[in-house]
């Protein structure tokens, strides 16, 4: 056997080992580089690199986290008709279950940004958690997709996800500098026709990725519910609405309700959220069940980022209205 052999690292100081062992892991530098860069052949560079690892001086560790049920995320995207589903399983507190939801869809939605792509976001309190758990984005532009909404449980505003996510990415933040929810129609017509606003709004004809939050629309789960009168809320009950999405109301086939609040809202439109390639959707707990199909019949979702509750709460509905069409 050859000096190239299984053990042509066992004679080599630490100091080599742990120059190549540098260059490759921390650097990024190809093993074929190294080999150019040190006068060896790539073949003795991944024998160095097999001896940093036996003699720990690499230690590689991948922290595990929150566990994702691959069957049933693919069962999920088959059944749903869609790409690509993340079902994870959290537990705990609904907080921490946002917080577990956020860092699965931050892995997701980090591979699918590439560098000049149009990022828009809709701020919730899953997408404002998800980009704290961003690395890293390859340079882009971000967008806020609907005005400003405050939530009582703390977490910032669709203006501060906008320019964070931006942060990250080196570009730049479109913001709407107006509230998502205006109870005067004439205020709301002219907010949208302010150059700042409309420039913004109309940017979304042309997003490669979106980021929306799945709320149902009942008390407790949706930060929009919260922020509307109760007759405006009860007509959205009366015009069959079971989803609520960027401010905008669908019932269970995912058709736009028209209720008053589709006049309220300075947000892009429900034609601008099907247009991008990929559309993640965020939902968690298996009370948004029904909100989850409205929102993927409606075209508006091509990943979803659920939890297993929830999936198995989808499959169980959709399973039940194969059994019993209306």
């Amino acid at each position: 056997m050859s000096g190239e052999g299984v053990e042509s690292w066992r004679g080599e100081d630490d100091e080599l080992l742990a120059d190549v062992a540098r260059r490759y892991y921390l650097d990024n530098t190809s093993k074929v580089e190294i080999a150019k860069q040190l006068g060896l052949s790539r073949f003795k560079v991944a024998r160095l690199l097999e001896g940093a690892r036996e003699r720990g001086i690499v230690q590689i560790q991948i922290k595990s986290p929150s566990p994702v049920d691959r069957g049933l995320s693919e069962e999920l995207a088959a059944v749903l008709g869609i790409p690509r589903c993340v079902a994870t399983t959290a537990t705990g507190s609904a907080e921490q279950v946002r917080a577990q939801v956020a860092e699965a869809a931050a892995r997701t939605v980090m591979p699918l940004v590439r560098a000049g792509d149009l990022l828009g976001l809709t701020w919730s309190r899953a997408v404002d958690a998800m980009v704290d758990h961003f690395d890293a984005l390859p340079s882009c532009t971000v967008i806020q997709m609907a005005g400003s909404l405050h939530s009582p449980a703390g977490g910032g505003t669709t203006v501060d996800l906008a320019r964070r996510a931006a942060e990250l990415a080196g570009g730049t933040a479109y913001a709407v500098h107006a509230p998502l929810v205006v109870d005067d129609v004439a205020a709301v017509t002219a907010l949208r026709r302010q150059p700042g606003i409309a420039d913004t709004l109309a940017m979304a004809d042309g997003l490669d990725i979106s980021v929306v939050a799945i709320g149902a629309w009942r008390a407790g789960c949706s930060t929009v519910w919260d922020a509307v009168s109760e007759s405006v809320r009860d007509e959205g009950v009366a015009g069959g609405a079971v989803a609520e999405v960027s401010g905008h109301l669908l019932d269970v086939d995912g058709k736009l309700v028209e209720s008053p609040l589709e006049q309220m809202i300075i947000a892009v439109s429900i034609d601008q959220l099907r247009r991008p390639a990929e559309r993640v959707a965020l939902a968690a707990g298996a009370h948004r069940a029904p909100a989850v199909i409205a929102a993927v019949r409606s075209g508006l979702v091509s990943t979803l980022v659920t939890t297993t509750d929830l999936a198995r709460e989808v499959l169980r509905l959709l399973a039940a209205a194969e059994r019993n069409p209306v």
